[in-house]
């Protein structure tokens, strides 16, 4: 039987790009521009957006939107626990330390998200929660959501297990390196049973080799005293090994889905020829595994492949509505904004599609990338899918 082993040639380029990642995130979330409104053809400035987090307890992959069960909150929990989210279309997801898609995550895991205020005209998209008392969270638009393994670990923040009592059901950790600013820390007491995964130089093992003095990292769920603010144990991983596994095998399954469906990005600017034609300006979003990146630099020469799609990612048809536009310039960008790949594209084409319009949607094809058309409920299919 095969196994994966990580790649190290990408660990570099994946180290560099978690490091921007975590500047991102020390900006962008100190929290003083919750009121930020999302604008077509801008990304947001760095110290926007809102902490929220939650259980997933409903998904809809194809258009990137779920609906998270808050943390437990005795004075919220019982009627107002459910919070709709949409993600932005440069919105980042990880799983298991890698770049995902809603997809891939599982429902009942326990994810960290930060959320604005919904674009101009898409109040009523997504419901936001109003609560008794006074309570609301307004905010359901995500530019980020990650799973605990990821949140903790990009952040450098893991869990020292101090003691197991596998038949009272608990397990007491510590948090070991430095304290993220959100989420948990310190010494905690989670819920444990039989149904935890727990993993061990790649591949389920029992409870009784969980032991003390192990450094680990945890996927949280929903427990029996979640109103309360307890959390339940989802998975567990031991060693190194183990995570490594679960990360580079999520890597893979994200860049075998970005093959399929493209690269996302949008329009910044277009050039019109007087006879037809023209060049296009795109910025690549963020988020993604790097190697993507370099297999799109690698084979710039041979051109793109540019589909339109909607803010959802969703293309309409990506053999019938795409163009190939040949690259006359690949730049890019230092320190680049949140949700910016920092890597813009000035395309030439013979003829235009009418989606090619500043502050629209498209997605970028390598020639290298094998043609597979997409299911076809993943397709856009009239303009009152929109």
């Amino acid at each position: 039987m095969s196994v994966l082993k990580p790649r190290k040639k990408w660990a570099c380029s994946a180290v560099r790009g978690w490091l921007v990642l975590l500047v991102f995130q020390a900006a962008c979330f100190a929290q003083d521009n919750k009121e930020y409104i999302p604008r077509p053809g801008q990304f947001p400035p760095s110290d926007a957006g809102r902490y929220v987090a939650g259980e997933l307890v409903t998904v809809d992959p194809v258009n990137r939107r779920g609906v998270l069960r808050l943390d437990g909150d005795p004075n919220h929990y019982e009627h107002e626990a459910l919070h709709p989210f949409a993600m932005l279309p440069y919105g980042m997801i990880w799983y298991n330390g890698a770049p995902a898609e809603l997809r891939d995550v599982p429902i009942g895991t326990h994810l960290h998200g930060y959320f604005f205020l919904p674009p101009q005209g898409e109040e009523a998209t997504i419901s936001a929660l109003k609560g008794a008392a006074g309570f609301s969270i307004p905010q359901n638009h995500a530019i980020s959501l990650e799973d605990d393994f990821s949140f903790y670990q990009r952040r450098g923040q893991a869990w020292k297990v101090v003691s197991l009592d596998a038949g009272k059901g608990k397990i007491q950790v510590v948090s070991a390196g430095p304290s993220v600013r959100d989420g948990l820390s310190g010494a905690r007491t989670f819920d444990i049973d039989a149904t935890a995964r727990i993993w061990k130089d790649r591949r389920l093992v029992e409870m009784t080799d969980i032991a003390a003095g192990q450094t680990v990292q945890i996927n949280f769920t929903w427990t029996g005293a979640w109103a309360q603010g307890e959390l339940g144990v989802c998975d567990i991983w031991l060693d190194e090994a183990s995570r490594d596994f679960a990360t580079e095998f999520q890597r893979r399954r994200h860049i075998k889905y970005e093959h399929v469906r493209w690269m996302p990005g949008w329009v910044d600017q277009v050039e019109h020829n007087d006879f037809g034609g023209g060049i296009v300006t795109v910025t690549l979003f963020g988020g993604m595994d790097p190697s993507l990146y370099e297999e799109l630099k690698g084979n710039k020469e041979k051109g793109f492949g540019v589909a339109v799609a909607e803010k959802t990612l969703r293309t309409w048809s990506h053999r019938t509505d795409k163009k190939i536009g040949q690259v006359i310039e690949w730049k890019e960008i230092a320190n680049p904004p949140l949700g910016s790949a920092g890597i813009q594209l000035r395309l030439k084409f013979t003829e235009l599609l009418d989606g090619y319009r500043p502050g629209r949607i498209v997605r970028v094809k390598s020639d290298s990338w094998t043609f597979i058309t997409i299911p076809f409920e993943e397709r856009m299919k009239s303009l009152d899918e929109r």
